[in-house]
């Protein structure tokens, strides 16, 4: 039986390769389609979100406003129809969002595992598209039967507490399972996400839709893999906060600033015109970019775990690729 190789998959997606920017070219056209996708959405929904963005906004006062059979109140808190209307277009808009996460999913993997690219800056929408997007559908389902699971667990605990304090209040014991028992199902969801963690990749790997076959992937590379994912989340997590902080002192700064020359504003119509003026439309935009940046790295480091998994499952005949 040969020695298994150490995983060393958290930096695995930023290694020296023979061609270089495959990654960024990935990113680079994911962001742009995702750009041209959310613009149509709104050039064609413009009305409906104005309307919803107005409604929102003026629905606190409807309802204080409101008085038992007023139909003028009454109205006044029904959504337009033109915001009804904005349900089938969102759902159309998330089919087109997530198809488009997928092709990013697959490229990535990809490039990764078997070295391969193609398509629009290596975004195809062919099979391995297809597989990860069925793979999104499965974990969807995975989560909906582990809420149900949950939710049974919790109340059998509950109905539990109640039975054996006879109608008093719990005592410490009876919390202390309650409280137990919400850690092991948080415990339970951690090893069950990080098992089935590398699906996608597994299904790039074999090259056919492979989703359960990650558990044989991950088996035995439980802690590797967490200890991969738990390092680059401590690390990302740390690098928000000084990004954050910083960001937040310069804008707090430059609230002060416009605050001491003209004042609190009295309105939203006020706040909005001075969030409006070019210094702080500046500051929104670098955060926009940064936070997306810093996000499409995280993306493509857990894409990149992953694929080590994966890949080190194929070398050791854990998996075996389609022909």
């Amino acid at each position: 039986m040969t020695d298994r190789q150490a995983l060393n998959a958290t930096f695995f997606a930023f290694k020296k390769r023979e061609r270089g920017g495959v990654l960024t070219m990935l990113t680079l056209a994911y962001l742009g389609l995702t750009i041209l996708i959310g613009g149509a959405f709104f050039l064609l929904n413009a009305q409906g979100i104005i309307d919803y963005i107005n409604w929102v906004t003026n629905l606190g006062a409807s309802v204080e406003a409101a008085k038992p059979g007023d139909p003028t109140a009454m109205a006044a808190m029904t959504p337009p129809q033109s915001v009804m209307a904005l349900g089938p277009m969102y759902l159309l808009f998330l089919f087109f969002i997530y198809v488009l996460f997928a092709a990013y999913e697959a490229g990535c993997l990809r490039w990764m595992v078997r070295g391969e690219t193609g398509g629009i800056l290596g975004l195809t929408f062919g099979a391995d598209m297809w597989r990860v997007w069925f793979g999104y559908w499965v974990w969807f389902f995975l989560l909906i039967a582990f809420y149900i699971v949950a939710a049974l667990v919790v109340g059998g605990v509950a109905v539990g507490v109640v039975a054996s304090s006879g109608g008093a209040s719990p005592d410490a014991t009876t919390a202390l399972v309650a409280f137990g028992g919400g850690l092991a199902l948080i415990l339970g969801l951690i090893y069950f996400a990080i098992r089935f963690a590398p699906a996608a990749a597994t299904s790039i790997a074999r090259k056919r839709f492979a989703f359960f076959d990650a558990w044989t992937v991950s088996k035995g590379r439980f802690w590797a893999l967490f200890g991969a994912f738990f390092l680059l989340f401590v690390m990302f997590f740390v690098a928000y906060l000084v990004v954050a902080m910083g960001l937040g002192v310069a804008m707090g700064t430059m609230m002060a600033s416009q605050v001491g020359q003209t004042g609190e504003p009295q309105s939203a119509e006020e706040a909005f015109r001075m969030f409006a003026n070019p210094q702080y439309m500046i500051m929104l935009i670098a955060i926009g970019v940064i936070m997306t940046a810093a996000s499409m790295i995280l993306y493509v480091a857990m894409f990149g775990i992953n694929a080590r998994a994966a890949l080190v499952a194929l070398e050791e005949g854990k998996i075996k690729a389609e022909a």
